[in-house]
């Protein structure tokens, strides 16, 4: 069923998919065939043989719940607006009907930019897509895009996942990620609300945050991430900061002053990430290893019981 689904693919919706649906049935206020659309239309709203592109009114359209893009910029809206008031929509926002309504499916930025610019009405290609695909196509075309933040990527990967059952493997070659680029954006999902607040916000990076993910709890994680704000400290800054931590939860001496002929910290080895990283490429999903002197842990996520079925095959045949 997997297979099934990924196969399809953003091909599946390039090429047009399904017949779109009864043009009368969307009462548009008037019809262009594909000729007539702008020569620089876009492949993910491209018309295909028999499919027109119709001026709808923006009221009648509505955003898709499948969007991972949460805030967008105010400042490039009114741009976009300005862009829209003077030469007006030149690629057709893709939808589906959904009842007497037009549910996005790409576009969503043209669509609130065309309301800032006032317009009573908005080009739209109207394609005949079922949930899934719509819910699919949605997050894969969003996900390619550059101006998402880091948490939204990886919401956005976690609901593809989960829409497609698929494993991470499989989501990264969808969307053209690496996986260990898939494995990192989703394990900012373990950071806590406030952290991943701060990364969507751009007050923490994301190297800063796969920094804190370092440390054993959120409460730790917190404080650090509060010092690293308020002392604007580099990525690298953070990163010795919570070697310290880690040195003294692990109850290991402190770590020398810059300059001084002491030893240097026990923080964490290297040879521990190491091992991370080779069990991330192995299983194919987050993997966090707890060292400590007596005891240690290793956890591995998985999202779903397939993963986990998926991930206990993994392991019997290594």
């Amino acid at each position: 069923m997997v297979d099934r689904r990924l196969g399809r693919g953003l091909d599946f919706f390039l090429s047009g998919g399904r017949k779109p649906s009864n043009p009368k049935a969307a009462t548009p206020l008037r019809e262009k065939v594909a000729p007539d659309v702008a020569p620089d239309v876009a492949p993910d709203a491209a018309p295909v043989e028999g499919e027109v592109v119709r001026m709808v009114p923006v009221e009648q359209l509505k955003p898709n719940p499948y969007q991972p893009r949460k805030d967008m910029d105010d400042a490039e809206l009114k741009t976009l607006a300005e862009s829209i008031r003077a030469s007006g929509i030149l690629q057709p926002i893709l939808a589906r009907q959904v009842g007497k309504t037009f549910e996005i499916v790409a576009g969503e930025r043209r669509w609130r930019a065309a309301q800032l610019a006032e317009l009573a009405e908005v080009p739209v290609l109207c394609r005949e897509l079922s949930d899934n695909d719509s819910a699919v196509f949605a997050l894969v075309e969003n996900l390619q895009r550059e101006d998402l933040n880091a948490i939204e990527k990886a919401k956005g990967i976690r609901l593809l996942m989960d829409q497609m059952e698929a494993t991470q493997e499989q989501v990264a070659k969808q969307v053209g990620f690496e996986r260990s680029t898939v494995a990192n954006f989703l394990r900012l999902l373990d950071l806590p609300a406030s952290i991943q607040a701060h990364v969507s916000r751009g007050t923490l990076s994301m190297g800063h945050a796969r920094t804190l993910l370092a440390l054993p709890d959120h409460e730790v994680m917190e404080k650090t991430a509060t010092l690293a704000i308020k002392q604007s400290l580099s990525v690298r800054a953070t990163e010795a900061k919570v070697k310290e931590l880690l040195v003294a939860i692990a109850g290991g001496p402190p770590l020398a002053e810059k300059g001084s002929k002491s030893t240097k910290a026990k923080a964490r080895p290297v040879w521990l990430g190491e091992l991370e990283e080779n069990l991330i490429d192995v299983l194919g999903t987050p993997v966090a290893i707890k060292y400590g002197r007596k005891r240690s842990q290793i956890v591995i996520e998985c999202s779903s019981q397939k993963e986990l079925d998926r991930i206990f095959t993994r392991l019997k045949n290594s």
